[in-house]
C-alpha cells in the first residue's frame, strides 16, 4: 500500500511539472511571438496589440533592454498609442535609454501624452546628457500646461538645473516664472534662474521690458545678503553698460574673479583700470581670468581703453607690467607700436613675450625690425612669440623680411624667420616659390626650408629646377626638402 501511495504522489509531481513546463513553453512562445510584433510597420493592428499584451504579462520592461534599437524605438511609438499610466511609466524608463532614437521616440509618445506626462519627464530632469536634453525638449513641447508643476520642482536641488533652463524657453509664462525664482532663499537656484535668464539676452529672446526686469534683478541680488555672484555674472551678460560702476567694487571683494570676467563681457573702457589696481594679487586663476576681460574690452572698446594699459607697461610692480602687456594683445593698432617697442627691452621676460604677441597682427609691417630683434632675445618664451608674430603679420611681410635674410648677418635669425614663414602656411607659398628665383643663395636657401615644412605640392617642381642649377650648401638644401615633400626624408 506503501508502495502504491509513493507511486501515486511522484505520478501526480510528474504530471504538474509537466504541465507547468508546458505553461511556461507556452508563455515563453507567446513572448517570443509578441516580442516579435514589435518589430511590425502595422502599428495599429499588430504593435499596439503585442505592446499591451506584454505589459498586461509585466514582461515587456524586462525584455526590451536586449532588443535591438528599432525595436525599442518602435515600442515606444507603441507606448505612446496606448497611454495608460504603465505605458508612460515605461516610456520613462525608455527615455534613459543609452541610444538617442529611442530617446527621441519616448519623448515624442510622452508629449502626445499632455499634462499627463509632465511628472515623468519632470522625474528625467535629474538625469543628465541625452535623457535631460530630450526631457527639456519635451516640457517645451508640452507648454504652459507644464509651467505650475515645474514651478514647484524649482525648488528641488535635484530637478532645477533642468527645470530652469526649460522654463527660459517656455516664453512669457516661463520668464515670469523665473523672476519669481529670483526672490527664494536658495543661492543656488537664484545663480541658475538669473544666468538661464540673462542667456536668453545673448538669443535675442529677451524682449527690452523683460531685459530692464532681469537687471533689475541682477542688480537687488548683489546685496551682500542675496546673491552677488548671481548678480554680477547675469550683468555681464544682459550687456548693460550702464551697470559697470555697480560692479567694480567687486574687484575688492571674494568676488573678484566673477566681476572681471562679467567687465570683460561688457567691454567697456572703464573696467581697464580698476582691474589693472588689482594685478598685484598672486593669485594665479584671478589674474588669468582678469587678462581675458583685459583683451575683451580691448577688442571692444579700442582706444580709449588704452591709456591706463599703456601707463603701467612702466609701472613698478613686475605683475602690473605683465598684465598690461597682455592686455593690449589683440589691440592691433600702429599707435602702439612705439610704445611696445620700449616693452620689448623690459626686465622681465613674460612682459617682453607678451609685448612681441601684442605686435603680431595681420599687415603690422612696421613691427618687423622690432620683431626681428626680439628673434634674438636669450629666452625661449619671447624668441618663440616674435616667430609667431612675424608670422602672423602674413604674406605682407614676406619681403621685408627676405630682405633681412639676403644680408646674412645672423643665421639664427634667418632660421627663425624662415619658421615665421611656416607659420604663414598656404598664403607663403607662392611668393617663397618667387623668392628661388633671388640672386640671394641666402634669401633661396631658407625659402626652400620653409617650403619644405610647409609641405605644399606647389613647391616640388620650382625645387627641383633649383636643383640642377644650385651647388654645394644651396644644392643640399634643396634636395633634403624635395625628399620631404616625397616624403622620404629620414
Amino acid at each position: 500500500m506503501k508502495n502504491s501511495g509513493g507511486m501515486l504522489r511522484y505520478v501526480v509531481v510528474a504530471v504538474v511539472a509537466i504541465a507547468l513546463i508546458g505553461w511556461l513553453t507556452s508563455r515563453y512562445m507567446v513572448k517570443r511571438q509578441l516580442i516579435r510584433g514589435l518589430s511590425s510597420n502595422d502599428i495599429k493592428n499588430v504593435r499596439v496589440p503585442a505592446a499591451r499584451a506584454l505589459l498586461e504579462m509585466e514582461k515587456l520592461e524586462d525584455a526590451l533592454p536586449a532588443q535591438p534599437i528599432i525595436i525599442r524605438s518602435k515600442t515606444a511609438q507603441a507606448l505612446g498609442e496606448i497611454g495608460t499610466a504603465d505605458a508612460i511609466r515605461l516610456l520613462g524608463v525608455i527615455l534613459k535609454d543609452q541610444e538617442e532614437a529611442p530617446r527621441r521616440w519616448a519623448r515624442e509618445a510622452l508629449v502626445k501624452q499632455g499634462p499627463k506626462a509632465i511628472s515623468t519627464l519632470m522625474k528625467a530632469l535629474s538625469s543628465s546628457g541625452g535623457t535631460l536634453e530630450e526631457s527639456v525638449k519635451g516640457l517645451q513641447q508640452i507648454g504652459p500646461a507644464a509651467i505650475p508643476e515645474m514651478r514647484m520642482l524649482l525648488s528641488d536641488t535635484s530637478t532645477y538645473k533642468g527645470a530652469s533652463p526649460s522654463l527660459a524657453q517656455m516664453g512669457q509664462l516661463g520668464i515670469d516664472s523665473l523672476l519669481f525664482t529670483t526672490y527664494v532663499p536658495g543661492s543656488d537656484l537664484r545663480e541658475q534662474a538669473l544666468g538661464d535668464l540673462a542667456a536668453l539676452k545673448a538669443k535675442r529672446k529677451l524682449s527690452p521690458a523683460n531685459t530692464q526686469r532681469v537687471v533689475a534683478e541682477a542688480l537687488r541680488n548683489l546685496h551682500k545678503d542675496l546673491s552677488p555672484k548671481a548678480g554680477i555674472k547675469a550683468l555681464g551678460f544682459l550687456g548693460d553698460t550702464s551697470r559697470v560702476p555697480a560692479i567694480i567694487p567687486f574687484l575688492k571683494t571674494d568676488k573678484r574673479s566673477t566681476a572681471a570676467t562679467s567687465l570683460g563681457l561688457l567691454g567697456d573702457a572703464r573696467g581697464v583700470a580698476p582691474i589693472l589696481a588689482t594685478m598685484n594679487r598672486t593669485d594665479k586663476d584671478f589674474r588669468e581670468s582678469a587678462i581675458v576681460a583685459l583683451r575683451r574690452i580691448v577688442r571692444s572698446a579700442g582706444a580709449p581703453a588704452y591709456p591706463p594699459l599703456v601707463q603701467d607697461l612702466k609701472a613698478p610692480s613686475v605683475l602690473v607690467r605683465r598684465a598690461a602687456a597682455a592686455g593690449l594683445v589683440g589691440a592691433n593698432s600702429l599707435s602702439l607700436n612705439a610704445l611696445l617697442a620700449g616693452a620689448l627691452a623690459d626686465s622681465d621676460e613674460q612682459v617682453r613675450a607678451s609685448a612681441a604677441s601684442a605686435l603680431g597682427w595681420p599687415g603690422n609691417v612696421s613691427a618687423i625690425p622690432l620683431l626681428v630683434t626680439a628673434l634674438m632675445d636669450k629666452q625661449w618664451r619671447v624668441v618663440n612669440a616674435a616667430v609667431n608674430s612675424l608670422g602672423t603679420i602674413g604674406p605682407e611681410g614676406i619681403q621685408p623680411l627676405l630682405a633681412v635674410i639676403s644680408r646674412g648677418n645672423n643665421p639664427t635669425a634667418d632660421y627663425l624667420i624662415a619658421e615665421a614663414f611656416v607659420v604663414m602656411r598656404y598664403p607663403a607659398v607662392l611668393p617663397l616659390i618667387s623668392a628661388l628665383s633671388s640672386p640671394s643663395a641666402e634669401v633661396q636657401k631658407w625659402a626652400a626650408v620653409a617650403l619644405g615644412e610647409i609641405r605644399d605640392q606647389r613647391a616640388l617642381k620650382p625645387l627641383e629646377k633649383l636643383e640642377k642649377t644650385a651647388s654645394g650648401d644651396l644644392k643640399w638644401v634643396v634636395q633634403e626638402q624635395l625628399r620631404v615633400l616625397a616624403g622620404t626624408a629620414g
